[in-house]
């Protein structure tokens, strides 16, 4: 049944890349590793992340499928890679939620540590509220979770101009550009995780099939939320240097949470009470945009597969709460909730851009020469950057690696596996989408 419009199409992709989740989240981690040059990593981040996203747009425009990135592969490349890719997107959708959480919920103890508050219960405290809140939300069906992300959508945007604003008005006395200096491996480090600021901005293609004129709105949605999202995140990111200054930033080395206290520090405890609750905001939003995408996404796949039971919403929800609760509990009794954010952060980027790759070569092959040169470029500049990050990447933070390689050869050989043991289940799989000509549903027969 179609119900959702442009601008909670628009709202739903805006919210899953979450500009102010970013600020306080993502933002943290590029200044801890790529220092002043924080906003030119945000700049080349948006850039890059234009070049993938025309890669969803044209696929949106075309299949009209809440199967999104493994259909859109599956349809070109066959069912194996559409498989293999349907794999790396589940765990890219399972560890998004206890991603989230962990850093929220770390974000929230900072402050109360700020007022000499130090339980770490607490911390596991707002860690299960937190999850259990999304869960809620989302479980109370797609109207009203998206009704929600319209209204915090617009909420958000309006706080983080504002809030940017204030931030350059408040500017350190110490700062100015000539002090920004370049380093090279740092800024392709901080760039991973750039790009994992826009990567959910494709969210409204798993909803493709609710959405109305969908062929229309679904890619018109793409493009507006990207340029919104990446245009207050650049002034954002520019403010955060202004306000920090190049002390301030090095001070990230030290503290994870350190912009609670430079906020209260230079802006009192009001405004830290505002900005709190905004950030808190963003992140619930892109927990429940995300977690919508994904749920949408599973019946798809069950249809596709062929699986054999009936969908059952209500279990898979059960399923998957315990399962984020879990990975979050587990992650963050023992590496800690920041570096556990971090972790699983740098394993989702990654993740991200493999998927994006294969898809820029699907729309190669799908369209051969019409629409070679943006997705060659992107998958040669997504490939540098996952290749100097990978490389990169060594110490106690080379976990990312470790899982990431598992997991993609774990992927892999299932892959082999089902379809070497299970012909009949491998042969009955189909990618179907929804036709402009006729509104049937078609499908990939290869």
């Amino acid at each position: 049944m179609e119900s959702i419009n442009l601008k909670s199409a628009v709202m739903q992709s805006f919210t899953s890349i979450g500009p102010m989740l970013d600020f306080i989240a993502l933002f943290s981690i590029i200044a801890l590793y790529s220092g002043s040059t924080l906003p030119f990593v945000v700049i080349f981040s948006f850039l890059l992340s234009y070049f993938t996203l025309y890669t969803i747009y044209s696929f949106s425009k075309i299949y009209i499928t809440n199967g999104g990135y493994y259909s859109y592969v599956g349809n070109a490349l066959g069912k194996g890679a559409g498989f293999f890719i349907l794999l790396l997107y589940i765990a890219y959708s399972v560890l998004t939620v206890p991603n989230i959480s962990l850093f929220i919920s770390g974000f929230i103890y900072s402050i109360f540590q700020l007022y000499g508050f130090n339980n770490l219960l607490v911390e596991y405290g707002f860690l299960v509220l937190f999850i259990t809140t999304v869960y809620f939300v989302v479980s109370r069906g797609l109207k009203t979770s998206m009704h929600y992300t319209l209204i915090a959508g617009f909420l958000e945007i309006a706080f983080i101009v504002g809030m940017s604003i204030i931030f350059i008005l408040y500017r350190s006395p110490q700062f100015s550009f000539s002090g920004i200096s370049f380093s090279f491996n740092p800024f392709f480090f901080g760039v991973i995780f750039g790009i994992l600021a826009f990567s959910g901005g494709g969210s409204s293609i798993f909803l493709s099939e609710q959405t109305s004129s969908a062929h229309i709105n679904t890619p018109k949605s793409l493009i507006i939320s990207f340029t919104i999202s990446g245009l207050i995140m650049v002034f954002s990111a520019f403010a955060l240097l202004m306000f920090a200054g190049y002390t301030g930033l090095s001070a990230y080395e030290s503290n994870s949470f350190y912009i609670t206290e430079l906020v209260r520090t230079k802006l009192g405890t009001p405004f830290l009470i505002l900005f709190s609750f905004f950030g808190i905001m963003s992140a619930f939003n892109l927990s429940v945009s995300y977690l919508n995408a994904f749920v949408h996404m599973v019946p798809k796949f069950y249809k596709d597969f062929n699986v054999g039971r009936k969908f059952d919403r209500n279990k898979f929800m059960g399923l998957l709460f315990t399962v984020s609760l879990a990975i979050s509990l587990f992650s963050g009794y023992y590496t800690g909730f920041f570096n556990s954010f971090v972790i699983i952060a740098g394993i989702i980027s990654f993740i991200y851009i493999i998927i994006h790759i294969v898809s820029n070569i699907s729309l190669i092959k799908l369209f051969n020469k019409r629409k070679f040169a943006i997705p060659f470029l992107s998958s040669l500049i997504l490939a540098i950057a996952f290749l100097l990050s990978f490389y990169g990447n060594n110490g106690y933070f080379a976990t990312i690696n470790y899982f990431l390689i598992g997991y993609v050869v774990i992927s892999f050989l299932v892959v082999l596996f089902i379809r070497k043991t299970r012909r009949g289940f491998y042969d009955a799989i189909r990618f179907e989408y929804y036709s402009l000509r006729n509104k049937l549903p078609e499908s990939n027969k290869d």
